[in-house]
């Protein structure tokens, strides 16, 4: 994911991995629960967390990863868990390796394709399954492009704010605050709001 000023040379893809942390805020505070997709993995900082926190066995977790070398890092893993080198968002069925369908989608997407990974995971999970994206928190209303994935009636039924600004680089923060937003497939009420605060 990016973010305003993060650094002054952007990464390829805008690949920020994740911190531990940031993905134990969202595991301690929603239930997750098998087949998992993880449809932008990186080197699989997601992929590992889920698993070493007993989440979900491998053969229960699926990650895809556009970018060959970070793929075959992620794939490279001792984690056991399959990975897939592809574009989740050009028709991308590589969930169809896990049976059932995925009941949870979790990933750290690129910002600026945010929304599509958004309404792709939608249209992927099961009734009822639970897509849990990080995100800028003005994702919620700095675009009219996107309010078909964060009004009332899109399914987002959660947002989980990080009280503390995450490092994606190891060299400090940027501008920005993050959370963590949950989608439940065919939900239709209000999204409602917690603060997650580190430790």
């Amino acid at each position: 994911m990016s973010a305003t000023n993060r650094s002054a040379v952007r990464h390829v893809d805008d690949f920020y991995k994740t911190p531990a942390w940031v993905i134990r805020a969202l595991l301690e505070s929603e239930p997750l629960h098998g087949p998992i997709l993880e449809p932008s993995c990186g080197d699989g900082a997601i992929i590992s967390q889920l698993i070493d926190l007993g989440v979900c066995k491998a053969d229960e977790l699926l990650g895809v990863e556009i970018h060959p070398q970070r793929a075959e890092s992620a794939a490279a893993n001792r984690w056991g868990a399959r990975v897939v080198c592809g574009n989740f968002l050009e028709g991308l069925d590589a969930w169809q390796h896990l049976e059932p369908r995925p009941c949870s989608i979790i990933t750290n997407p690129p910002y600026r394709l945010a929304a599509d990974f958004v309404r792709r995971s939608l249209e992927v999970v099961q009734p009822g399954g639970r897509v849990c994206m990080l995100l800028r928190l003005n994702f919620l209303g700095s675009s009219r492009k996107r309010l078909d994935v964060v009004q009332r009636g899109s399914g987002l039924s959660r947002v989980i704010v990080l009280a503390k600004r995450p490092s994606f680089t190891g060299g400090g923060t940027d501008a920005c605050e993050y959370a963590w937003m949950v989608w439940i497939k065919g939900f239709t009420g209000d999204a409602r709001i917690s603060i997650y605060n580190e430790g």
